[in-house]
């Protein structure tokens, strides 16, 4: 598979701008029990576990070795994920009966 680097950078650039922004949102929410601030902390999580992934892609570091427990961290990360929005959906729901 073939890494056209500029566009790997041109993602890389992408995702620090997403983690500023998610920062500022978190920053703003006011509380850490709103769902603004949780929703952002989580994606602050996801987009800072983006910059290994690309920088792996360019050959910046080598994540080879343990590529597999990535894999598994993401895979129980999007489940916990699911998890938070369903709960708050239920919860936004219950609300509006």
């Amino acid at each position: 598979m073939d890494v056209i680097v500029p566009v790997e950078l041109g993602i890389l650039s992408g995702v620090l701008v997403a983690l500023i922004l998610f920062l500022r949102m978190a920053l703003s929410a006011g509380t850490v029990k709103s769902f603004q601030f949780q929703l952002a902390a989580f994606l602050s999580v996801w987009a800072i576990s983006e910059i290994p992934r690309v920088l792996d892609s360019i050959g910046v570091i080598n994540l080879g070795s343990i590529s597999l427990y990535g894999m598994m961290i993401h895979t129980v990360s999007m489940v916990l994920f699911a998890v938070f929005i369903t709960y708050r959906f239920s919860r936004f729901v219950m609300v509006k009966k």
